[in-house]
């Protein structure tokens, strides 16, 4: 039997969704689109933290600046009540995900997308994306051709 979980080197989900007019006009709804359609979320869950951190980063990338962690819960926080404010661990968590993931980086204690470029975040991210499905294809390629020549 193979222990196909030690195989998996990384995981990575794209979904193909529509934009409905409806989701363009707010940017809650457009994070949470985003977030669907990278993979970052499931349909139905909320993981509400996540997506106020995507917002929060795609905030401190439009302003041109790479947040602390700190910066980032500061962010997080504004206008909230102590009791709503965000439990820092959680951050640090879903953080760290992202780093693992490699959706952004992180440098000196400085968090940003990609190698901490300026370029659109869509740029980066669509970069990355096809980096990992390049580099997934190789072995599956190989895999299909020893398949095929089995069948000759």
């Amino acid at each position: 039997m193979i222990p196909e979980a030690k195989l998996i080197r990384n995981e990575l989900i794209i979904r193909e969704m529509s934009l409905p007019e409806d989701v363009k006009l707010a940017r809650k709804s457009l994070i949470r689109w985003i977030a669907l359609s990278l993979g970052l979320i499931y349909p139905n869950e909320t993981r509400q933290l996540l997506l106020e951190i995507l917002d929060a980063l795609f905030y401190f990338h439009a302003k041109k600046e790479q947040p602390t962690t700190e910066q980032i819960i500061a962010k997080l926080d504004e206008g909230k009540t102590e009791e709503d404010k965000v439990y820092p661990k959680a951050v640090y968590y879903h953080i760290l995900k992202l780093k693992e993931m490699g959706l952004i980086d992180r440098k000196k204690g400085k968090i940003f997308f990609g190698n901490g470029d300026e370029r659109k975040i869509s740029e980066i991210l669509k970069e990355f994306y096809i980096s990992k499905v390049t580099t997934a294809f190789k072995d599956i390629e190989e895999a299909i051709s020893r398949v095929e020549d089995g069948y000759k």
